[in-house]
């Protein structure tokens, strides 16, 4: 009998998680010796008590056992998975935690979750590992030739973005060191000096030159406020900080444990402000060569499928403002003034206020000066629509 794509995936996170825990407890008796399960624990919860607890959910929770994995990277496993595996690992937390709280997965996620699988088992020498490339067959002699071609080409653009990655080579590791280098790691480490916010100033400006003059050459039909929002969308928040998980940032990222408590690993304003300073310190690494960086960042900007860029571009509420307002008012563009507003130091609140021609127009707040600003740009846009 058929099974769907929850069921099929399901199954095969069961065998990942018996297979994948013997290797994970060997491989942290021999770095932790007898105290490897208070470590275990330690990654999970704060409560040295709960060590049973957490054991029977190690062998149980194939998204607890990544998760401790993932946080003992360069302590224990990094070695034996090599560079940008921990990207793999994460990726499938999510597949995961759609699987249990969507209860859906869609064709892609599908098979990107039977190769994930695939390739861990392949790591750690299961011989399951047949199984579930059983199953990625079945899987595919059962998907339609529109279906097939759509998840050809997202595996295409997968281990394009693969490559990618290993373009990221530093001659000066420094640079490196710093554009991974939050502040909050520098509140707690003063000996690091830098943190990374002005590489990050630098490489939002090489993107937004580089997505546009991709753009311009990609779109010849398009007109100058289409071109505007397609770049709006091509590098906003959400694309990036996408980008800096696909080339394996994330666990890079050097955060203070107080941002790490509070989910900084996966934090999206975090996540696209640390790509934004490594390619400005890929820019200063190749003595400020633009096609160096162009090299590096078209091929990440080809992977975002059109109609993607599309709806975003379609909704950039900042972009429709300022059309209105060069339509309407005057060819100077809004004037947005934000300020943190209350939250944690890790996880801050702002407010932002939208002025043209020194009149407020708008008031929104957000978790970065990014979003404050565009929940400001959509209070302007339904007050006008009123």
């Amino acid at each position: 009998m058929a099974i769907n794509n929850c069921e099929r995936v399901n199954r095969a996170l069961n065998i990942l998680n018996q297979s994948l825990y013997p290797y994970f407890e060997q491989e942290m008796r021999q770095v932790y010796g007898d105290n490897w399960l208070t470590v275990a624990t330690s990654c999970l919860s704060e409560d040295p008590t709960l060590q049973d607890v957490i054991g029977e959910i190690l062998r149980d929770d194939v998204a607890a056992l990544l998760k401790v994995i993932i946080q003992q990277w360069n302590q224990v496993f990094a070695t034996k998975f090599g560079d940008g595996k921990n990207a793999l690992l994460n990726e499938l937390i999510g597949f995961r935690n759609k699987l249990v709280y969507e209860r859906r997965l869609s064709t892609e996620d599908t098979y990107r979750s039977l190769e994930t699988i695939t390739q861990i088992l392949n790591i750690i020498e299961s011989p399951e590992v047949y199984y579930i490339e059983k199953q990625k067959q079945e899987f595919l002699q059962g998907l339609s030739p529109e279906q097939l071609e759509e998840v050809l080409n997202q595996e295409k653009n997968k281990k394009q973005l693969n490559q990618i990655s290993q373009l990221l080579i530093f001659e000066n590791e420094t640079l490196l060191r710093q554009a991974l280098t939050h502040r909050s790691y520098v509140h707690e480490h003063p000996e690091e000096g830098e943190h990374n916010e002005r590489l990050e100033f630098l490489g939002d400006a090489v993107l937004n030159f580089l997505s546009g003059s991709y753009l311009y050459r990609l779109h010849p039909e398009k007109s100058e406020d289409e071109l505007t929002r397609r770049r709006s969308a091509l590098v906003d928040e959400k694309q990036l900080a996408k980008f800096a998980i696909e080339v394996g940032l994330n666990f890079k990222m050097r955060l203070g444990k107080g941002a790490i408590k509070e989910g900084g690993f996966t934090n999206k304003n975090l996540l696209s402000s640390t790509f934004e300073a490594v390619i400005g310190a890929y820019y200063l690494d190749n003595n400020s060569d633009i096609e160096a960086v162009r090299a590096l960042v078209e091929p990440l900007f080809d992977s975002v499928p059109e109609n993607v860029v599309e709806s975003r571009s379609i909704v950039d509420s900042k972009n429709r403002f300022q059309e209105w307002v060069q339509r309407n008012i005057t060819h100077t563009p809004p004037k947005y003034v934000a300020e943190k507003v209350g939250g944690s130091p890790h996880a801050p609140n702002f407010v932002a206020r939208v002025f043209v021609d020194g009149k407020e127009y708008g008031k929104g707040r957000g978790g970065s000066k990014k979003e404050a600003e565009k929940a400001a740009a959509e209070d302007a846009l339904r007050k006008l629509e009123k």
